[in-house]
């Protein structure tokens, strides 16, 4: 039953029952109680005692009528003001608005969907309150896993710049070339960095505008040169990859710069984050509406804590010594650079169990998934 209605019932009952009492009070004051007290009232003096008793039955009307509609309105209202307060927790009070077998008073059980949806708000602002502390405390860790990924490369560059400057020593042809070939390695993972940064602040954007160049391609072919490419990879010499199609060929609308982006992100994860002669499976699949690429590999898996914030752009799941290739940032782009190409991304893992992206894309003229 709706509130407005229960709200109707009540009000009407509550007159009926005033008018009523009214009524019945006037005749026993006037037929009994007064005659008891050998007071005889005059058919001039009815009228004045009809007049206090409806006076004084409507003062009791007010402030019963106040109690049993304004009470719980009060209550709520010094809930709702708890909430403003960012006060998630359940009034002090709350227990006293139920009975001992554990439901609403009657009073209050005119309100019940409101206070049932005031208990689910609290609970739900409470655990946004908790989620974003976390993610604030994720943001500051990232930008301090950031700060660590700039600096030290800077370091090196500055070190390098500092021995070729130095008048105290003479370096050979050999050495000096050493030295810059450093340089410019470190300055190509900055410029990776800041890239991949400005690729983040692009994808946030209110329009969340990306100029994707799509072009209907053959997702098997182009996965197949990518595997190649990965594989051809020094850091892969130790590592099995393995290419499996369904189908010899499946054409699909995407972006050949960024989805080179995803695939390699999640391969190069699998090869950084897994012990040496880790396999690798690379699957392509036609669904029918959509095309499936799924990346596993049988290496050391996620914890599930892992899992669950994997796609965050705060989250760095791994410490900055871990790569000196990584930025931190490469799973919350490949999450943003699927959902640019109306696809959709999911992973499964276990510990020691290896782990598995599955990545879905609509075909030619397909609906976004």
């Amino acid at each position: 039953m709706r509130i407005k209605t229960r709200f109707t019932m009540h009000l009407a009952l509550g007159l009926i029952l005033w008018m009523l009492g009214t009524g019945l009070l006037v005749v026993i004051m006037i037929e009994g109680f007064l005659p008891l007290l050998d007071i005889h009232v005059s058919m001039d003096e009815e009228g004045l005692v009809v007049g206090w008793v409806f006076g004084i039955s409507t003062l009791l009307c007010i402030v019963l009528f106040g109690w049993y509609f304004g009470g719980p309105i009060g209550f709520i209202m010094a809930w709702i003001h708890r909430l403003s307060q960012d006060n998630y927790k359940q009034p002090a009070n709350l227990s006293k608005i139920y009975t001992r077998k554990g439901k609403l008073r009657m009073r209050f059980r005119l309100y019940q969907e409101v206070l049932e949806h005031l208990h689910s708000l609290g609970s739900i602002l409470q655990a946004n309150e908790v989620e974003r502390t976390q993610i604030e405390e994720a943001k500051q860790e990232w930008i301090a896993g950031i700060s660590h990924d700039l600096k030290t490369p800077l370091t090196y560059i500055k070190g390098y710049s500092a021995l070729l400057l130095n008048d105290q020593y003479e370096w050979s042809k050999e050495e000096a070339i050493s030295f810059i070939r450093e340089m410019d390695d470190k300055g190509k993972h900055m410029e990776e960095l800041i890239q991949d940064l400005s690729l983040v602040t692009q994808l946030n954007r209110a329009d969340g505008a990306l100029p994707l160049q799509k072009t209907n391609q053959d997702i098997v072919e182009f996965t197949k040169r990518v595997v190649a490419d990965i594989s051809n990879n020094p850091q892969a010499s130790s590592y099995h990859l393995h290419f499996q199609a369904d189908s010899p060929a499946i054409q699909v609308d995407f972006d050949s710069k960024f989805m080179q982006r995803i695939l390699q992100n999640i391969m190069m994860n699998s090869i950084l984050h897994n012990p040496e002669h880790t396999d690798i499976y690379v699957q392509i699949t036609d669904e029918g509406e959509h095309a499936a690429i799924r990346i596993m590999d049988n290496g050391v898996g996620m914890p599930a804590h892992m899992l669950e914030h994997l796609f965050q752009q705060y989250y760095r799941g791994t410490t900055t010594e871990s790569s000196s290739d990584g930025t931190g940032l490469g799973m919350a782009i490949v999450y943003k650079l699927v959902q640019a190409h109306d696809g959709a991304i999911n992973v499964e893992s276990e510990p020691s169990q290896g782990t598995t992206f599955t990545i879905r894309l609509p075909k030619q003229g397909g609906r976004p998934i």
